[in-house]
């Protein structure tokens, strides 16, 4: 004689559903810290190239480049920036009236150096050399 209405479950099954539920548990909160890691490094790299782009805007504020030659010093004055560091750079291109503008931001996130460089060109035209301005 067979039974044909069998309730519960055999611990195999209960077993089985655990080893699933584990597994699912760990692959889950795998990317829960993935997605922590790169949104870490994001706001670093947003960071950077904020200063970056500030930098550049600081160069060609002036119309004619006489910003060019200002010194923007490589640490940054907020204590909450303190492990960012800039360099900045303008050169005259061959040629006469381009300008190369260089923005370097690098910092230490988890173990590692990264930087941001950022590059604009800028022209000064004939008559602000001819009144004496770079």
């Amino acid at each position: 004689m067979h039974r044909r209405s069998e309730r519960g479950m055999t611990i195999m099954e209960v077993l089985v559903a655990t080893m699933l539920l584990g597994i699912i548990a760990v692959i889950v909160f795998s990317a829960f810290a993935i997605g922590l890691r790169a949104a870490s490094l994001a706001g670093g790299m947003n960071t950077a190239t904020g200063l970056a782009e500030e930098a550049l805007a600081t160069l060609v504020a002036s119309p004619c480049g006489s910003s060019f030659q200002t010194a923007i010093p490589p640490e940054l004055p907020d204590e909450r920036l303190a492990r960012y560091r800039r360099e900045v750079s303008a050169r005259r291109l061959p040629g006469g009236s381009l300008w190369e503008l260089t923005a370097t931001v690098s910092w230490s996130q988890e173990r590692q150096q990264r930087s941001v460089t950022l590059t604009t060109y800028r022209h000064v035209s004939a008559a602000c050399e001819f009144l004496g301005q770079p």
